[in-house]
């Protein structure tokens, strides 16, 4: 098989073994990361690119590896007839949203955990104290990136949970714009 010229995307480096194997298969490669902390990830090992979108020509295969709007940007590229690996926008509002991803989810017939959506910590720590048990705190969009954000409640009251709100509100207010409230239980999620 003759080389392909791939061009992978990403925002925070998370291909890199993936962009390196296809390197050693033979294939041309050019990495992209947009991440200025993870933009050091697969250096020394593959071609890296400050900007892919001026590599879009070159590339015979253009792979996106994640979510939160590159899924639009891999549409618009296949609209161009370009082949491309990765998602969608209606992907995107799949993994961006979980409030949307579950309702989906439910619409299939899946079932689904009981959750509430949260765009004040406020709320969600008087809620908690209405109705208390056990709960996951499930940052939305951006900040569900950040795993050590995610918590999975221990008292059966919600006391961790209300300690973590009120922990989150103080430090990251401004970067968790909405999150939400799993009821927690036991298993497989």
């Amino acid at each position: 098989m003759e080389p392909k010229n791939f061009l992978f995307v990403s925002i925070d480096g998370l291909i890199g073994d993936i962009v390196w194997q296809i390197s050693k298969e033979g294939h041309n490669v050019k990495y992209s990361v947009d991440s200025k902390e993870d933009k050091e990830v697969a250096d020394g090992f593959v071609e890296k690119t400050d900007n892919w979108e001026k590599e879009v020509d070159w590339a015979d295969i253009i792979v996106f590896d994640d979510v939160l709007g590159q899924g639009t940007k891999a549409q618009k590229l296949r609209e161009q007839g370009k082949l491309v690996i990765g998602g969608t926008p209606y992907t995107d509002r799949l993994e961006d949203d979980r409030a949307f991803g579950q309702e989906e989810l439910k619409k299939f017939g899946v079932p689904i955990i009981p959750y509430r959506d949260f765009t004040s910590f406020e709320e969600a720590i008087t809620f908690v104290r209405e109705n208390p048990c056990k709960y996951v705190i499930k940052p939305s969009g951006e900040a569900q990136n950040i795993k050590g954000l995610l918590f999975i409640g221990e008292e059966d009251d919600g006391r961790d949970v209300i300690q973590v709100l009120n922990d989150y509100n103080k430090a990251w207010a401004k970067k968790i714009s909405l999150f939400q409230l799993q009821k927690r239980i036991s298993g497989v999620e």
